[in-house]
């Protein structure tokens, strides 16, 4: 018989269970995913082979039953009543049958349904609404809980289900008749169906399972941690895309995006494994250089490859292996090319991130003098509106906007000159300077910095990173390049580097016209750069300059770090945000959750709490870190409490002192050793949006996430400085929402309101409130 004719389909409870419990068969990206999908659309019959789960074909039904015992709780759905299936794409179909299969799991084992699931009231109707992020909110799937009743009541010996309308229509609610043509003859061909799938039972009986189960039982971790795997454990748990990237060749320029949890830094850690071991199989020498923005990732990623170095495979300094990977930041790099000794002191500080705070202390203070000393006798100069902007706006985001001036027109393209700078047209997204008055005063607040820094005796990254630049333009680079270079790169978070750092890479690689470059992006968690996009990245990569053909990318879709609600909330955020510039980058729009059911069971719809003070607000906090700690039977320091302003956070540290709270503070980028360190002592993890990317956590608790506090509110409604805000406020909110596994909790102030970054998300009901 033809799938093509396929009037319905049956399953039973074990195998919903099993469909539901195993990663594989969540996405598409999967191989098993991809087949479910092939089956359930009538496009293929080749379906893995599984221990549990067979699939007959019977008259005009496909039958998904166990292979090893009779279950009489059946669901019936009726392709021809409800064509659930038709022009679906794959990842479309198999979204709806997983939400389909998911609401009947509920129903047998008497689970709580979503807001987004629901019975009717004194009825046996259900219904799904299984588009809860998008447009098409008001498409529905209607169940019937008891299907033929008065002949089934008897007769029955589980409990049967029927899929039996789809659309956008109301329908007649718990009056409404559902056909039964189809269900009946499913439920007649069923011990036929029984009967053939146990019989397969012996027929296989000694053939291995091809269905990759992925549940970890080790303690709480239901997926491994990045480090908690080998390269051979982890290379079946992954996608077919990342498989496909990590398994080619590097001949070109290749970057990976997706959105925060699908995999990126893994997958090039793990690529980067396989691009030395097929050296060392093929006996020949490679030497990998390997990126991290911070040292606290740097810490993380080289610990990535410690197994590698302990088998003796590859090695940390060429020296024990023909095959080697130097594991760095490009600060720290840079300043070993530039074969000059800098002290500790010397440096803003060694961490990137940390550097970059420091730059804008010192750009606010040069900021502030300028204002002083140099706009009265300049003033006449300089446009209205510029004057308007620096006088009026928020000093903190002048000053953030004068310090990205700085690195990228007047550091990186103007080499530090006035005529120069003067020349260079505006950037696009930076500081509103519009004439050469203008450009005037920002060089001399410029002046002002660099005075700072003299004073000091230190060098900011810029310096080092363009010093180092110069370096390797010179005819002794050029001659050392093909034995001292790298025969490939790989850089984490290259989203996070500015244009001057990323002008670096495409000097490292042993060939001038062959870029073996490979690296990682997520526009939307970008703190440094806005304007961001893919001609800017491949030009920064040297894809124009060379001659080995166009740079290529791979997008990962499957998040497996977040739960569905939580991708939903970050879909939300980020796209209530893509009008903001022309180049916004949605990374959650294709994206889905690759959670199995049992991690679904952990899960609970985002919750925004509305408090009357900051001082409720953050004992309730600190309450709520405890209560889900219990709930989800996770270590204290699985739970974050991310604090959305400076002032609110030294009060929460004033409050952690003063109640002697178990807390551990996280103050630089992705500090996972802090959190190794909570883990251990059982204490909760207290930090800022700004420095918890890099990291996750069962639950986070967002704090502070208000009317004018996120975004923050502006001293003037300048049109340059509220996009920043906005932007910034969402890439942050983001960032710090897809840090969590099961659950978000958001707090705020009801005397300011609702952040107008959650209105969408309120407004479709993805997140509830108190």
């Amino acid at each position: 018989m033809s799938l093509e004719n396929m009037r319905y389909i049956v399953i039973d409870r074990i195998a919903v269970g099993e469909l539901v419990g195993d990663r594989s068969f969540q996405s598409t990206d999967f191989p098993n995913g991809q087949a479910l999908a092939f089956l359930i659309l009538g496009k293929s019959v080749d379906f893995p082979i599984n221990k549990r789960v067979a699939q007959v074909m019977i008259k005009q039904g496909l039958y998904l039953l166990s292979r090893k015992e009779e279950s009489h709780d059946v669901l019936v759905i009726d392709l021809q009543e409800a064509p659930l299936f038709d022009k679906r794409s794959d990842s479309e179909a198999l979204l709806l049958f997983q939400k389909v299969i998911r609401f009947a799991i509920k129903r047998w084992e008497k689970m709580s349904f979503t807001w987004a699931e629901r019975v009717l009231p004194n009825s046996t109707k259900g219904l799904l609404f299984p588009f809860a992020n998008s447009a098409q909110v008001p498409f529905r799937i209607t169940f019937e809980l008891a299907p033929d009743q008065r002949r089934r009541e008897k007769r029955a010996k589980g409990e049967e289900l029927l899929v039996y309308k789809c659309g956008n229509e109301e329908g007649g609610g718990a009056a409404e008749e559902a056909g039964t043509t189809n269900f009946k003859k499913a439920i007649e061909a069923l011990p036929e169906a029984q009967a053939a799938c146990l019989k397969l039972k012996d027929t296989h009986a000694n053939e291995i399972s091809t269905v990759i189960g992925v549940t970890r039982l080790d303690g709480n971790q239901d997926f491994p941690q990045v480090g908690d795997a080998s390269f051979e454990e982890w290379m079946p748990l992954l996608t077919r895309a990342q498989r496909d990237f990590i398994e080619a060749d590097v001949v070109a320029p290749h970057r990976i995006e997706g959105p925060a949890g699908t995999g990126k830094t893994l997958s090039l850690v793990l690529k980067c494994i396989a691009t030395l071991r097929k050296a060392h199989q093929g006996s020949g020498a490679h030497s990998a250089l390997f990126i991290a923005h911070s040292d606290a990732t740097r810490r993380n990623i080289a610990g990535l490859f410690q197994p590698e170095f302990d088998k003796g495979i590859i090695s940390a300094d060429g020296v024990m292996s023909l095959q080697s990977v130097k594991v760095t930041t490009l600060q720290a790099y840079c300043a070993e090319v530039l074969n000059t000794e800098i002290s500790e002191s010397e440096f803003l500080d060694r961490d990137a991130f940390e550097s970059k705070q420091a730059q804008l202390l010192y750009t606010l203070e040069a900021l502030d003098e300028a204002i002083e000393t140099h706009l009265p006798t300049h003033r006449s100069f300089m446009t209205a509106e510029f004057i308007e902007f620096i006088e009026r706006e928020d000093r903190w985001v002048v000053a953030e906007m004068l310090q990205h001036e700085v690195s990228v027109k007047i550091k990186g393209r103007a080499d530090e000159d006035e005529t120069k700078y003067r020349k260079l047209p505006r950037l696009a997204y930076g500081l509103p300077v519009k004439n050469d008055g203008d450009k005037v005063f920002a060089f001399l607040a410029f002046k002002g910095y660099r005075k700072r820094l003299e004073r000091a005796g230190q060098f900011d990254t810029d310096d080092i990173i363009l010093s180092a630049l110069g370096q390797l333009n010179t005819p002794i680079w050029r001659r050392r390049r093909s034995r001292e270079a790298f025969d490939s790169i790989y850089i984490d978070e290259t989203h996070l580097f500015n244009v001057n750092e990323l002008s670096v890479f495409h000097k490292l690689t042993k060939s001038e016209s062959f870029f073996p470059i490979v690296y990682s992006a997520d526009v939307s968690q970008s703190l440094g750069d806005r304007g961001w996009d893919n001609e800017t990245f491949d030009e920064a990569m040297g894809v124009s300059e060379g001659k080995q053909g166009e740079g290529s990318s791979t997008v990962f879709s499957s998040i497996f770090r977040c739960s569905p609600d939580i991708v939903s909330l970050a879909f939300s955020v980020t796209s209530s945000g893509a009008t903001l510039f022309t180049n916004f980058h949605d990374p959650v729009a294709a994206a889905s959750s690759a959670f199995t059911y049992e991690e679904e069971k952990k899960c609970a719809l985002p919750h925004y709490w509305m408090l009357g003070t900051d001082e409720q607000m953050l004992k309730k906090a600190f309450a709520r870190a405890d209560e889900l700690s219990s709930e989800l039977g996770c270590a204290k320091a699985d739970v974050a409490i991310v604090v959305f302003s400076d002032g609110l956070f030294a009060e929460a540290e004033k409050l952690v002192k003063a109640t002697n709270k178990p807390v551990e503070t996280i103050k630089r980028r992705g500090d996972s050793d802090v959190v190794k360190r909570a883990r251990q002592g059982g204490r909760f993890i207290l930090t800022t949006a700004d420095y918890v990317g890099g990291l996750e956590f069962s639950a986070v608790i967002l704090v502070g996430v208000d009317q004018d506090r996120v975004p923050p509110k502006p001293s003037e409604s300048q049109p340059e400085s509220l996009n920043f805000l906005s932007y910034a406020s969402h890439q942050r909110l983001y960032v710090a929402i897809t840090r969590a596994r099961y659950r978000v909790e958001i707090m705020g102030l009801e005397t300011r309101g609702t952040s107008s970054l959650l209105a969408t998300a309120l407004a479709n009901k993805l997140i509830a409130k108190s």
